[in-house]
């Protein structure tokens, strides 16, 4: 992008004057300080921009039976940058055997999926997969024996007859939108210590249940380094450099 240092050769017949050499020196670092403050305005900003996945995994039995198969038995992951408004949610069902995810079809009846969030979500909608035939975005959601009115958010595959379930290997995503930018994961544990909590029935010969929750999460992780990050050190490191010569000149 930037040429090497000038050589400043002295015109024929006569040495160069030493306020000539300061002038042309300064105009390059001049340059210097112009480049790096060009790239820190246009990379700057996505250097903050931090990828960030969650990922929550439903392990644990808090009461009832156990589930079928191998743990985690649900999974949700959460994806966003850090300064942005809007995330992703991708509820995962690991359910085997004859295990399903429902819910009821209103906001007092038994939560299918349930999360505990802050912020709250302004709004969401689902994109892909097997979207919940009712979704709950409100205080004092039911959870069931792991803390009623500890969950803001909830999904219920409440549609009776084929479809109105979520089990197997089925997915849904959802687009998330909050009021404010995040600064953290909103995914955090209730007054009862749980992100999230789920009914999981269809248990053994049909008949049992069980009552699911999180068993303790890592905090979110920084999934890539953004691209412009790289470049957002090298625009510091031509100011940088820009500032020294100066100095040294000066």
């Amino acid at each position: 992008m930037f040429g090497p240092m000038p050589v400043f050769l002295p015109a024929e017949g006569r040495a160069p004057q030493w306020n000539e050499v300061q002038a042309m020196r300064a105009r390059y670092i001049r340059r210097l300080l112009e480049a790096g403050v060009f790239l820190a305005a246009a990379w700057g900003g996505a250097a903050l921009a931090v990828p960030m996945t969650q990922t929550i995994d439903l392990d644990s039995v808090y009461t009832g039976a156990t589930p079928t198969g191998a743990l985690p038995w649900l999974s949700a992951e959460f994806s966003y940058e850090t300064g942005a408004t809007t995330g992703t949610l991708t509820l995962m069902s690991l359910l085997d055997g004859g295990d399903f995810v429902q819910g009821g079809r209103n906001a007092n009846a038994q939560s299918g999926w349930a999360f505990s969030l802050s912020p709250s979500v302004q709004s969401l909608s689902c994109t892909s997969g097997n979207c919940a035939d009712a979704v709950f975005n409100q205080a004092g959601l039911n959870a069931g024996p792991t803390g009623t009115g500890d969950y803001n958010l909830a999904f219920n595959w409440a549609v009776q007859g084929t479809g109105g379930r979520l089990d197997g290997a089925e997915q849904a995503v959802y687009d998330l939108i909050f009021a404010d930018a995040l600064g953290a994961s909103p995914f955090v544990p209730n007054a009862a210590g749980y992100i999230s909590a789920a009914h999981i029935q269809g248990i053994g010969d049909g008949d049992d249940s069980s009552f699911v929750v999180d068993g303790g999460q890592p905090p979110p992780v920084d999934v890539a380094e953004p691209a412009g990050t790289a470049l957002a050190w090298l625009a510091l490191m031509l100011v940088g450099l820009g500032a020294w010569r100066t100095r040294r000149i000066g």
